[in-house]
């Protein structure tokens, strides 16, 4: 339908318009520009709630730099600033709400969007992936529907790239400059390549054309190369370097690509130090999510209202919210509280380049952004007696509750040290948590949600981690919203821990015998970032794991509680992609048991094989379903979802059992 606008504070709505000039500004959003607004699935009813509709446009923010809420943001005394005296800015907004209101549950989701792409359907629907979700399996099971939930989404990042995806929810921001003079400035990105070649695109992937190099030929930009994460870098002479790529044997000058002589190797980490200009005031993307919350919490007139808002992020944007917190914008600039709840997933103990001058938000935080502090409360650093908390800014009586949650992989993957979320920093005492504030680790699950089968990769010699802890997400949602709207207390944390022995240093854990199997024994891990030096160690501290290798401590989902493999948090890099004895970021493994006992003795595995643990296909289900259902109990899982679960370990089982499926790794 044609574009219509309406301010978010009160002004009058002007039917299909598709700008509007700000009235007297009240708050920090201006207006709304809805450019398309459409039924969800031709109108279908969502339980007792009925039917959704889809918004997409812009939102319109006028923030003031002298705010003491607004200083934190780097370079905003350099932004420019309109006849009133404040920044303007703008953001991607995607909205998914009841058409009768009165159907919702007073509940705002915010999607904080991992690099512009949207992710609460695909985790709490269990639906299929979509910037600009349509069909049936684009809203899966509808979970986030019949609850009465209003999905919103609000760019926050500025290097978006909707050149490749005009969907992606993204941030306009300002340029910084020196009282009208561009600021110049450096920048380090890095990458790592996954085969051998002569040229490489190092803005593809976790980096974006956003700041091309000052001076191409600048003999003092510089290019090092180095093994896996935190080896000693090396540097690569200037002339053996340049921009460009390699085309029918000549460089063809592109800011985006090096060509180096001799070629790149897989598996190297290289960094890239160049001088760029035009930076973004980045750091308005914290104050585009906090003010559009404030204006739906505290506006009843705002284009939504509701009573409560979470939010929800996940790797990148669990990253992200920490620092949000840290940063004191759960509280908008009049001093009001503008978020109830945090859904912080997947964000270990990292923050990230959000809020600085020439920021890098896409980068992957590996080994650069482990930082004090790292607890909610305030705790003292043992290094630099410096005392501070993640919620030190939040004022007294506004404290949001928060939902930590993390994958093994947080323990192990590039420096996160997920076990300091509940340990003190010296690595040596168990921690209780803070009043607001609980803790849970998806137990033997990667960062990123599994699926089954349990395929082979290219990229690691083991097959993938297939444990799906979505439904332990589901669950989690529902008690993060009880806490919240009705005040009924969450479960206990539930993670290892050094008093049960759950937890231990890494050079205490017990791995099973299986011949061919690479255990990560050895590697690196438990770095800070904060501290002067190229590396600071911090403890490496593990979960420990039973006699199949599976981790003990945290929520054991049925899949690795009534297990038909081993599931890990980590994977080695394959030889294919180069640096086999590193670990690839965000990824698991799975190490399927032999069938038999024969088939075991015969590769002298000392995990016990599927016919010695199970008589049948249907004590293995019966299991599973005794598992589902004491952590229904326990609320870790919802009784709606016990059946789709106990469907599933039938289908592992049939998968498992037949010829060929558990041969156990590739080079």
């Amino acid at each position: 339908m044609k574009a219509y606008t309406r301010s978010i504070l009160g002004m009058a709505l002007m039917a299909f318009a598709m700008a509007l000039e700000p009235a007297t500004i009240r708050a920090e959003v201006t207006r709304v520009e809805i450019s398309s607004r459409q039924d969800v699935l031709n109108g279908k009813a969502f339980g007792t709630v009925g039917a959704y509709e889809k918004l997409a446009g812009k939102v319109y923010f006028a923030v003031d730099p002298n705010n003491p809420h607004n200083k934190i943001i780097a370079d905003i005394d350099k932004a420019p600033r309109n006849n009133q005296g404040k920044v303007e800015f703008s953001a991607d907004l995607f909205i998914l709400r009841p058409k009768d209101t009165s159907g919702g549950n007073g509940v705002v989701l915010f999607d904080v969007v991992n690099r512009g792409g949207k992710g609460l359907l695909g985790v709490f629907n269990r639906a299929k992936g979509s910037s600009d979700p349509t069909t049936d399996s684009e809203f899966g099971d509808g979970l986030l529907m019949r609850e009465g939930y209003t999905l919103v989404a609000v760019g926050w990042e500025f290097e978006v790239r909707k050149d490749r995806d005009k969907n992606l929810v993204g941030l306009e921001a300002p340029i910084a400059t020196d009282n009208g003079r561009p600021i110049t400035g450096w920048v380090s990105p890095w990458f790592i390549p996954d085969k051998a070649s002569a040229s490489f695109e190092f803005t593809s992937e976790y980096n974006t054309p956003v700041y091309p190099p000052l001076d191409p030929k600048n003999p003092a930009y510089r290019l090092t190369v180095r093994e896996g994460w935190v080896a000693a870098p090396h540097f690569i002479p200037r002339e053996d370097w340049q921009f460009g790529r390699l085309e029918d044997g000549q460089v063809v000058f592109d800011p985006n690509w090096l060509t180096l002589k001799g070629g790149f190797k897989a598996g190297q980490t290289y960094q890239l130090t160049y001088e760029s200009k035009n930076p973004p005031v980045a750091g308005l993307g914290f104050a585009a999510i906090r003010d559009m919350a404030s204006a739906i919490r505290n506006n009843s007139d705002a284009i939504i209202h509701a009573r409560y808002v979470y939010t929800y992020g996940a790797s990148q944007v669990g990253r992200y919210q920490r620092q949000l917190v840290y940063e004191g914008f759960t509280t908008d600039e009049q001093g009001r509280q503008a978020i109830d709840a945090l859904f912080i997933h997947t964000g270990g103990t990292s923050r990230g380049s959000f809020n600085e001058r020439f920021a890098l938000p896409n980068e992957l935080g590996s080994f650069t952004q482990t930082k004090f502090p790292i607890r909610y409360e305030v705790t003292s650093d043992p290094v630099t007696g410096k005392r501070d908390g993640l919620g030190a800014r939040v004022p007294a009586g506004q404290d949001p509750k928060i939902f930590l949650v993390d994958t093994a992989s947080e323990y192990w993957d590039r420096g996160r040290v997920g076990a300091l979320r509940h340990l003190s920093m010296d690595g040596l005492e168990d921690l209780p948590d803070p009043p607001n504030v609980r803790i849970f680790t998806l137990a033997g699950t990667k960062h990123g949600s599994g699926s089954w089968p349990p395929n082979d990769t290219n990229a690691q010699p083991l097959k993938v981690n297939p444990n799906d802890y979505r439904w332990a997400q589901r669950a989690l949602l529902a008690d993060l919203d009880q806490w919240v709207r009705r005040g009924v207390a969450p479960p206990p944390s539930r993670h290892p821990q050094l008093s049960d022995g759950t937890l231990v240093a890494q050079r205490d854990i017990k791995y099973p015998n299986v011949p061919a199997v690479q255990w990560p024994l050895h590697v690196p891990g438990g770095f800070r970032a904060d501290l002067p030096g190229a590396v600071s160690v911090l403890p490496f501290i593990v979960p420990q794991v039973d006699s199949d290798g599976n981790d003990i401590g945290g929520i054991r989902l049925p899949e690795q509680a009534v297990p038909l493999g081993t599931y890990t948090g980590w994977a080695f890099r394959s030889e294919h992609i180069g640096a086999p004895n590193t670990l690839i970021a965000m990824a698991g493994s799975y190490i399927p048991f032999a069938k038999t006992r024969n088939d075991r003795e015969k590769n002298h595995d000392s995990r016990l094989s599927v016919e010695e643990r199970y008589s049948s296909r249907a004590e293995y289900v019966r299991r599973v379903e005794e598992a589902a259902n004491r952590l229904v109990q326990e609320r870790y899982l919802l009784q709606e979802d016990v059946p789709a679960i106990v469907e599933a370990a039938g289908q592992h089982w049939d998968w498992t059992m037949t010829p060929t499926s558990t041969s156990q790794s590739r080079k």
